[in-house]
């Protein structure tokens, strides 16, 4: 086996889960209701109709599509079905290193220790209480129509994820899904997916499954082929670390996280598996603060909406955290010399030459 670049097996992941996307669109007979090309041309991809497998996207850019897309598919079931069309495959060399270990304890801890390769925007926080193993979704503070959609596709995903590992729980109904939202009006699909408790109107939104799973031996199990993707993921990440530098990285994770709320210091030092005193010191070297870092990213953000996108001034001041359009034209003026408006007016008229 060959050194893959991360970038690549990051975007192996972007255009397969795109696949899905495109493909349940068109089932679904949304491609009236839900321009797919107007929406992937505003984020910065490009569809490529003979093959869509060969679309030109990244994984930044397919979580942004799904929130461009989620008013227009507001109150459907398609985030929930879009999840159900993960594969195994679709994750590449580490899909195939977390099926073929012992059982889903491993997988989880395969899966955490490579999360570059395998990001998503929704992070959960694990907690065993007897007997008892509980993923807690972060909270946003995004309107109900973002919060929900990123949790029904993690949700979904992540048990059809768990049931390629361990098909004896297509049925077992000692699973609880708890949702921090009432019930829509599709309600009734959960139960068509979850096969235990669904619980709506909830203070927080969890899978909680019995810690016994963990310890499930996988039909699938190869210590040997285990070994070799595990040594593969690790050439991939140490590649990585060698082409970027630290500051590289939190800005890398923080573009893939495209919510409303930045991850904390903390969070970050966890994913990128440092203490926190180290990963500040770390930074420190580079004369750069984890704030300075934040706001760079924030601001290259508001030009990508501004330039790729039609979201109002409003909006997109919402998306990146700021609570009035007013402290978002003033922060963006004063980082890049001129107001929002001027730059995509800017924009447009190169465009129109």
């Amino acid at each position: 086996m060959f050194i893959q670049e991360a970038h690549q097996q990051t975007n192996h992941l972007a255009r397969k889960l795109f696949s899905h996307f495109y493909a349940l669109v068109k089932a679904e007979g949304l491609s009236d209701t839900l321009d797919i090309e107007a929406c992937v041309a505003q984020v910065g991809g490009g569809i490529n109709p003979a093959d869509v497998d060969q679309s030109l996207i990244t994984l930044n850019q397919y979580y942004q599509l799904l929130e461009l897309s989620a008013p227009t598919l507001a109150d459907t079931d398609f985030y929930l079905k879009l999840g159900q069309l993960f594969d195994v495959s679709d994750a590449g060399v580490l899909g195939y290193a977390s099926l073929s270990v012992e059982n889903l304890r491993q997988s989880w801890k395969i899966t955490s220790s490579n999360y570059s390769l395998f990001p998503h925007p929704l992070t959960a926080e694990q907690s065993s209480n007897n007997n008892y193993v509980t993923f807690q979704l972060q909270k946003s503070a995004r309107p109900s129509v973002y919060a929900i959609y990123l949790q029904e596709e993690w949700l979904s995903s992540t048990w059809k994820w768990m049931r390629l590992r361990l098909p004896q729980l297509i049925d077992v109904e000692a699973l609880t899904i708890k949702l921090a939202y009432p019930a829509p009006s599709y309600a009734p699909y959960y139960n068509e997916i979850f096969p235990g408790k669904v619980l709506f109107a909830q203070q927080e939104t969890e899978m909680i499954f019995p810690e016994a799973w963990y310890d499930m031996r996988f039909t699938t199990a190869n210590q040997a082929t285990a070994d070799l993707c595990q040594q593969q993921c690790s050439l991939i990440l140490a590649q990585l670390d060698k082409q970027s530098d630290l500051v590289d990285q939190v800005r890398r994770l923080l573009l893939l996280t495209p919510q409303r709320e930045f991850p904390s210091l903390e969070n970050i030092a966890q994913q990128l598996q440092l203490p926190v005193h180290t990963f500040h010191r770390e930074l420190k070297k580079s004369n750069l603060s984890y704030r300075h870092i934040v706001n760079e990213v924030r601001m290259e953000l508001a030009k990508d909406y501004l330039d790729k996108t039609k979201i109002p001034l409003q909006e997109i001041s919402y998306i990146l955290g700021y609570e009035h359009a007013a402290n978002f034209y003033r922060a963006f003026k004063n980082w890049h010399g001129y107001t929002p408006t001027d730059y995509r007016q800017q924009k447009h008229q190169v465009l129109t030459l």
